[in-house]
């Protein structure tokens, strides 16, 4: 390994974990379009349960969102754990909602994402 551009490896995933960051900080509170700022506006979606680019996973999870809430009051949006290695940033979620219990229940996600530089190019959710 060259140990020059560890320090340069090392910070540019830091500030990848931190977009992951921002990003779901605002999922969390319900900005999701101002979200998609971290996407490359041409960024593969990978989600077996939505046809489209961000978007739609975008359109789908306010969707979400709205019905969830209609259920119960006050949903907390919680990252349990954020890793990266090099272009890629892996998010462990978790979803509670006033019936949950947080040692159970709960919306529990693992989301992939893909960096280009400095947006997000790819994302399986």
């Amino acid at each position: 390994m060259d140990r020059k551009n560890e320090p340069s490896s090392m910070r540019q995933m830091l500030d990848r974990k931190n977009i992951i960051n921002d990003y779901f900080r605002l999922v969390g509170t319900g900005m999701f379009k101002e979200g998609l700022s971290f996407f490359a506006p041409d960024c593969k979606t990978h989600n077996p349960f939505v046809v489209g680019g961000m978007d739609a996973v975008t359109d789908a999870m306010i969707a979400a969102s709205k019905n969830i809430t209609a259920q119960s009051s006050q949903p907390e949006f919680v990252i349990k754990h954020l890793l990266a290695d090099g272009d890629l940033v892996a998010a462990h979620t978790q979803l509670l909602n006033s019936k949950s219990n947080p040692g159970e229940g709960g919306l529990r996600q693992i989301h992939l994402f893909r960096f280009g530089a400095d947006k997000i190019v790819e994302y399986w959710t």
